[in-house]
């Protein structure tokens, strides 16, 4: 369990994840179908990309734009949310943190009829791992529980992999969060959220059905169709609302502000789910002084990823 859990949050962007699965405040605002924005300072001082990711392993994941891996390789810099390299090193800490508090077990959080039908959704797609899960928070059940239905050809997530493609063209790779920070806002969410979220899933096997319209609508590089899958798979708390997307695209946006400032040219890996809305990357950037235009460009076939030697 120790080191399938090691290698399942080695460079996983959980929330980006999660926030594909509800939908997102105010998004309506007519966006060009690209995943791909140029970022530009009006003095010309500052430049770079925005470019929306997905955590998946699909192979939809990876139809990129024509213009996605030149523009990639481009820049001297790439930030992620998190240094994904970086933050695997704290793997153990992040375990120590998955964990139920004081000894509790998830199905003391249920009603005995709600646990019957979450304890036969872990039997049924976690095998032998279910009896250790029942002592992760409720959160991460559910992170575990969608990575092992959304499955995937590519042997590394998309995130993961255009990181690794930096580091090998020689690029400086840098996060614009802390894990610390991801952590926190997780705690943000109480445990009888976290277990409502994860029952839901559960009622809905695993919206399986809005996962393959969302994954169909970024293939397709269209923002506004994600939101509009998302939409399909309830609401999202208010208190999740705010932690989850509201204060770290506050976050990230001044953060990034402060990278560009620095006058390299940076490529800025983010969760889709954080580009649009009044509150989103997008507007967050322009709102700063920013030019921030779409990037048109030609789908491409899946692009092939090397096994790990």
């Amino acid at each position: 369990m120790r080191y399938r859990l090691q290698l399942y949050f080695r460079g996983m962007h959980w929330y980006s994840a999660l926030a594909l699965l509800f939908p997102l405040m105010g998004t309506a605002q007519d966006l060009e179908k690209t995943l791909l924005w140029r970022i530009g300072s009006t003095d010309g001082t500052a430049s770079g990309y925005l470019y929306g990711t997905v955590h998946s392993k699909d192979d939809r994941a990876f139809q990129f734009g024509d213009s996605v891996l030149p523009a990639l390789d481009r820049c001297r810099v790439a930030a992620g949310e998190l240094d994904l390299d970086r933050s695997a090193q704290g793997g153990l800490a992040l375990m120590t943190t998955m964990r139920m508090p004081d000894g509790q077990r998830l199905e003391d959080l249920y009603r005995k009829k709600d646990w019957k039908r979450v304890n036969a959704a872990l039997q049924e797609h976690m095998g032998f791992m279910a009896p250790m899960a029942t002592r992760l928070k409720p959160f991460f059940v559910l992170m575990l529980l969608t990575e092992n239905a959304m499955g995937g050809e590519q042997p590394a997530v998309l995130d993961e992999y255009l990181q690794l493609r930096a580091r090998e063209q020689g690029h400086r790779v840098i996060g614009i969060e802390t894990m610390n920070e991801q952590i926190a806002a997780l705690d943000a969410i109480t445990m009888k959220e976290q277990a409502a979220m994860l029952l839901d899933h559960v009622d809905h096997d695993g919206y399986s059905g809005e996962m393959d319209a969302m994954l169909d609508a970024y293939a397709a590089q269209d923002l506004e169709g994600l939101v509009e899958a998302a939409e399909r798979t309830g609401s999202m708390p208010d208190a999740m609302e705010r932690a989850l997307l509201t204060d770290r695209n506050t976050r990230m946006v001044h953060r990034m502000d402060s990278v560009l400032r620095l006058g390299e040219s940076v490529f800025f890996l983010i969760g889709a789910a954080h580009l649009p809305g009044p509150v989103g990357l997008i507007q967050g950037l322009r709102t700063q002084g920013y030019t921030v235009v779409p990037v048109m460009s030609v789908a491409t076939k899946p692009e092939g990823i090397e096994e790990e030697r």
